[in-house]
C-alpha cells in the first residue's frame, strides 16, 4: 500500500530573509571535512563494572544528590568514586 504524502499546509513557509540568512551563514563554510579545532588532550574514560555493598552505594548516591543540589563537585557517583580512587592511589 502506498503512503500518502502529507498535505502542504503542514510545511513551514521559508521567507526570503530566512533563506538569505542561511545562505550567508553557510557561505564561508569549507566543503568536505569540517575543520577540527584542537582541544587540550584529555584522559579517555573507560567504562568498568564494580560491585559495592548496597549501603555504600546508597551513601555515595546520597552524596552525589547532595552535591548536585548544592552545586558543588563531584556531582555524580562515577566522579565521587574516581576522586576516591585517585586519593587512594596517591597515598599508595
Amino acid at each position: 500500500m502506498a503512503l500518502k504524502k502529507p498535505p502542504f499546509s503542514n510545511r513551514r513557509v521559508v521567507t526570503e530573509a530566512e533563506a538569505d540568512a542561511l545562505a550567508n551563514r553557510l557561505a564561508d563554510r569549507p566543503y568536505g571535512d569540517e575543520k577540527v579545532v584542537a582541544e587540550p588532550a584529555q584522559e579517555i574514560l573507560t567504562r568498568t563494572t564494580i560491585s559495592l555493598p548496597q549501603n555504600t552505594l546508597r551513601e555515595i548516591e546520597d552524596l552525589a544528590l547532595h552535591n548536585k543540589r548544592n552545586g558543588i563537585s563531584p556531582k555524580s557517583v562515577s566522579a565521587i568514586i574516581r576522586d576516591a580512587l585517585d586519593t587512594y592511589l596517591q597515598k599508595v
